[in-house]
C-alpha cells in the first residue's frame, strides 16, 4: 500500500514479499530489516555520494528500476537502510 502524504511525500506499508522484491531489484538479495527509509533525490549518484561521504555503506549504485526510477540503496552507520530513488519524471527533465 502506498499513502500519499503530500505531494513529496509517500508512507509505503510493504508486506514481506512485496519487500523482498525492492530488496531483490535494489540490491539483488534480501538484506533490509523491518524498516527503510526512501528518499526521493533530484540525482540518485549524486546523493548515494553523499551518504557514502558521511559514512554510509553502499549497497547497490543507481540504477534503472522496472516502474522507471533510478534507485540505490546505502545503510547508515546505525544500520538504518536508505532507498535513494530519482523519480523517473525527474529524470525527464
Amino acid at each position: 500500500m502506498i499513502l500519499a502524504l503530500g505531494p513529496h511525500t509517500t508512507l509505503e506499508l510493504f508486506d514481506a514479499p512485496q519487500a523482498a522484491f525492492v530488496d531483490q531489484m535494489e540490491v539483488g538479495r534480501r538484506v533490509s530489516g523491518p524498516v527503510r527509509l526512501a528518499l526521493s533525490v533530484l540525482d540518485a549518484e549524486i546523493a548515494a555520494g553523499v551518504f557514502q561521504q558521511a559514512g554510509a555503506q553502499l549497497l547497490s549504485h543507481p540504477k534503472q528500476m522496472p516502474w522507471g526510477d533510478c534507485n540505490a540503496r546505502v545503510e547508515t552507520p546505525d544500520g538504518m537502510q536508505v532507498t535513494i530513488y530519482q523519480a523517473a519524471s525527474a529524470e525527464d527533465d
